[in-house]
């Protein structure tokens, strides 16, 4: 397993602990502790999935979920809040959050929504090249066809 993850988290003791148990999952995981932070290391790097707090300093997780799609539409951003509303649940889903997660975040909870997305995007991306190889082929039986 090769997956890089990204934990934006600006409460310590949570994000070492989220760290810890997707590491033992295989992931590759790094954390930063503020969203501006978290937007130069995506920009410089590429991430599997994001998981990050709504509540953060400066700039919040959804206006950093808003900037990660305008780059990168198909990014997996998963949002994580202690303080959920329906309000805040409906505004990062709709700028297009995979899932959102209400703290206490629980460990095996956490595991499977991570597990879960990154299998939706492995069959996204293959689904894309079985589109693609369809065009090819028919593209070729229309040369075929045309001669």
């Amino acid at each position: 397993m090769n997956e890089r993850l990204l934990i934006v988290e600006d409460e310590e003791t949570l994000c070492q602990s989220l760290k810890r148990v997707l590491e033992r999952e295989g992931y590759a995981v790094d954390t930063v502790n503020n969203a501006e932070s978290a937007h130069e290391v995506f920009e410089a790097g590429f991430y599997d999935v994001i998981i990050t707090d709504i509540i953060l300093p400066g700039m919040t997780g959804i206006e950093l979920l808003k900037r990660i799609k305008e780059k990168l539409p198909e990014e997996i951003v998963i949002i994580m809040t202690a303080y959920a509303s329906l309000e805040t649940a409906v505004e990062a889903l709709r700028y297009g959050a995979y899932d959102y997660v209400v703290k206490p975040v629980m460990h095996e909870e956490i595991k499977q929504i991570v597990k879960n997305a990154l299998k939706q995007a492995e069959l996204q991306a293959e689904n894309e090249r079985l589109r693609k190889e369809i065009e090819v082929l028919k593209g070729m039986l229309q040369n075929r066809e045309e001669r």
